[in-house]
């Protein structure tokens, strides 16, 4: 049987390996019959030989094969002509899992391959890509489900926006807030704010706000905040870089005629950060923004080497942005 598991959403791919594995029997037994290979590296032989050792104690044996598609997508003719010939007479007791990072379309002579083997019962495709909107807001409503705990609506909107979509992430989370309610009650967005550990970049998107409105004592008032609250000085200047560098490129998009959900789709953001950061960026010039961009780099090499103390630095420097 031949598995195709691709696409960047590494966490659901990670799964759907976990669970051929527990398909195919016990654990222990499982790893005996497990080779791993690189195809960046491996010769056709190497596979062919993996693929026809006979399994000990199991229906069939695992051979998980990463980056093998992108090597034939290089150009590998040897490869490719020997995996047309061999995949459709792939013994029936081998799983030979074709694991990739990213999605390859149809036209790739592998994944085309499959396709017809899909039909044959053969082969399967899986393909796992990086969640968006409604389906990253079902997805946290599946999973809460599955931990055996309620979640509101706005909860999940707060979970995905502050967490955006990283499900391995998002996994973490939503076990911290089930334990949190005791799985007795529904998490709220109030839960959200009390235990979720991304929910402090809330409060850098407002001291940005207050930067950008150069309000300079709310934006150390709320500096002073995190640090009384024991977030590291790095920590903080890393948000703040991260959210200038979000407006640079979204006020570089919208020069481009852009729309706001043209513009998630291509930096693969969550709305309510593209629409944070949309209003933002119209407080400063493209000119201001690279300026601060680059001095916080700066800064951030200063706290880096010891030339300045992280706290004092950031409080200078949110002062001199509020000018």
């Amino acid at each position: 049987m031949l598995y195709i598991l691709q696409g960047d959403e590494e966490f659901q791919r990670t799964n759907a390996l976990k669970g051929l594995k527990q398909q195919l029997g016990e654990p222990s037994l499982v790893e005996i019959n497990t080779t791993i290979m690189d195809g960046h590296k491996l010769r056709p032989e190497e596979l062919l030989e993996a693929c026809k050792a006979v399994p000990f104690l199991l229906p069939g044996r695992l051979v998980i094969v990463k980056g093998l598609l992108e090597r034939v997508e290089r150009g590998n003719q040897e490869l490719q002509e020997v995996l047309l010939d061999y995949l459709p007479r792939l013994p029936a007791t081998t799983w030979l899992i074709l694991e990739e990072e990213r999605a390859f379309g149809e036209a790739h002579p592998i994944i085309a391959l499959a396709r017809k083997l899909e039909q044959e019962g053969k082969a399967k495709v899986l393909t796992f890509e990086k969640l968006k909107g409604e389906k990253l807001n079902a997805w946290i409503r599946a999973k809460a489900e599955e931990k055996r705990v309620e979640i509101t609506p706005q909860a999940i909107e707060e979970l995905a926006a502050f967490v955006g979509n990283d499900l391995r992430v998002l996994d973490s989370e939503l076990e911290k807030l089930a334990a949190y309610v005791n799985r007795s009650r529904p998490i709220t967005r109030e839960d959200v704010h009390a235990i979720v550990s991304y929910i402090r970049e809330a409060n850098v998107f407002a001291m940005v706000d207050a930067l950008g409105r150069r309000n300079a004592r709310k934006a150390l008032r709320i500096l002073r905040r995190l640090l009384n609250q024991g977030e590291h000085p790095l920590a903080l200047l890393g948000m703040i870089v991260r959210q200038f560098r979000i407006m640079i490129m979204v006020k570089a998009l919208l020069g481009k005629g852009y729309s706001a959900k043209q513009i998630t789709q291509r930096l693969s953001l969550h709305p309510f950060v593209v629409e944070k950061a949309i209003r933002q960026a119209g407080n400063f010039s493209m000119e201001q923004l690279e300026a601060i961009y680059r001095r916080l780099l700066e800064l951030d090499m200063e706290i880096k080497t010891g030339r300045t103390d992280a706290s004092v630095a950031l409080e200078l420097l949110i002062t001199a942005l509020a000018v």
